[in-house]
């Protein structure tokens, strides 16, 4: 394998540990959106709560940086590529969950800014 191929696998691998590019493939018109609370759900995981629209039409993400002992947490809304045309004002409440590398109970949890954040137009 040449170097090029190296690099490229390497810069894939940093990419999906740090969390930095977490978009979901076909998600468009996408936003950020609050995240109402979170728990420590286990040693090295927190789950985080949101409101969210109807699920044939939207699907979340997270977006997470986990550094010194702070994570800052960031939920994209997307439409899915298959939605239907109109969508009905549904509301639900969607819980996702996150893996840290740090115990999550000694945390700083944060919002990540949005200029952190890429967005599916």
């Amino acid at each position: 394998m040449n170097f090029g191929r190296w690099l490229i696998v390497i810069l894939g691998i940093v990419a999906m540990l740090c969390g930095c590019s977490n978009s979901e493939a076909g998600l468009h018109s996408e936003k950020l959106i609050n995240w109402t609370k979170y728990e420590v759900s286990d040693s090295h995981e927190l789950t985080f709560i949101a409101n969210t629209g109807d699920p044939k039409c939207f699907k979340l993400r997270i977006v997470t940086k986990e550094t010194d002992g702070l994570i800052e947490v960031a939920i994209v809304e997307g439409v899915l590529p298959e939605a239907p045309k109109h969508c009905t004002a549904v509301g639900k409440i969607e819980k996702l969950t996150v893996t840290t590398e740090a115990p999550a109970q000694n945390l700083n949890v944060r919002a990540l800014p949005s200029r952190e954040v890429e967005l599916n137009p």
